[in-house]
């Protein structure tokens, strides 16, 4: 279901990006005054365009959400409290926790609404290697965050 709605998500994400753009060089560009923004397309275009964005929407949420483990001899879920600290210092906040995760959502809200929303990173301590879900940017990067922060703790104790 969420995989549905991501993909609907994105489908909107995507046309509306790709109205701007064609608005964009529809007025940017010299045209007779009688030359509307439809007329840049061919009769019957208008399916293919559709089935285009339709297709890039569906495949996108397979490549742009990863799951990563973290390896590491750290107990993570004992070290919630500097987890926490350090995805706060990358600008994450705590938005839900359970006995065995984490879920973490970004602070800037312009940045969230860009992300339309999917910005939840998910921090899973229930098996070793710990677990990282979100965008795949973003799992990549917070893997690192929460594994320098583990190595500074495991050497401050």
């Amino acid at each position: 279901m969420k995989y549905a709605i991501r993909a609907v998500k994105y489908f909107f994400y995507i046309a509306i990006i790709f109205c701007i753009v064609v608005l964009i060089l529809f007025y940017t560009s010299q045209h007779s005054d009688q030359l509307t923004v439809f007329d840049l397309f061919k009769e019957g275009a208008w399916w293919k365009i559709l089935l285009f964005l339709i297709g890039i929407s569906a495949i996108y949420p397979i490549f742009g959400f990863a799951k990563k483990e973290v390896y590491g001899e750290y107990d993570f879920a004992g070290k919630k409290d500097a987890v926490v600290k350090a995805m706060q210092n990358y600008n994450y906040v705590l938005s839900g926790e359970t006995p065995t995760s984490l879920s973490f959502r970004h602070k800037n809200k312009v940045i969230r609404a860009l992300r339309m929303f999917e910005d939840e990173v998910v921090i899973d301590f229930s098996s070793k290697p710990a677990m990282i879900c979100g965008l795949r940017k973003e799992v990549f990067r917070v893997g690192r965050v929460i594994a320098n922060a583990a190595m500074e703790e495991h050497q401050i104790s």
